[in-house]
């Protein structure tokens, strides 16, 4: 059975939600700490565009695409980790630091609740 035919329970869709809340909130962040360090946008832009172009896969409910995410946000942990020792009374840095923890938690736990679903519907298939 495909992706797009598999229903999400209750605890994978509210993961899901998350993910997509934890990533525009991620986006945000960045945009706000651009402009707060008096960058330009073309800075900005090159700072989201990986995870604009993993959520391309992460929209089709890919699960492989969820595991190369969550590899892609420990190189954005290590950055606000850098970024909060650079300025550890900075608000946006913290709040940086717990939206990628987050971020990174939500989408572990989806892939091994999601996983679990698809599972149970391929076997009640057979």
């Amino acid at each position: 059975m495909s992706s797009e035919t598999t229903k999400r329970g209750a605890v994978t869709g509210a993961l899901w939600l998350s993910i997509w809340v934890l990533s525009l909130a991620l986006i945000a962040q960045g945009a706000i700490e651009v402009l707060q360090l008096g960058a330009r946008w073309p800075v900005w832009l090159v700072s989201i565009s990986p995870l604009l172009l993993f959520l391309v896969g992460v929209a089709r409910d890919s699960l492989q695409w969820l595991i190369w995410y969550c590899l892609l946000l420990l190189f954005y942990f290590v950055g606000a980790v850098e970024d909060l020792f650079a300025r550890p009374d900075s608000l946006i840095s913290m709040s940086g630091l717990a939206i990628v923890v987050l971020l990174f938690s939500c989408c572990t736990a989806y892939i091994r609740f999601r996983g679990r679903e698809r599972r149970a519907i391929e076997l009640s298939e057979v």
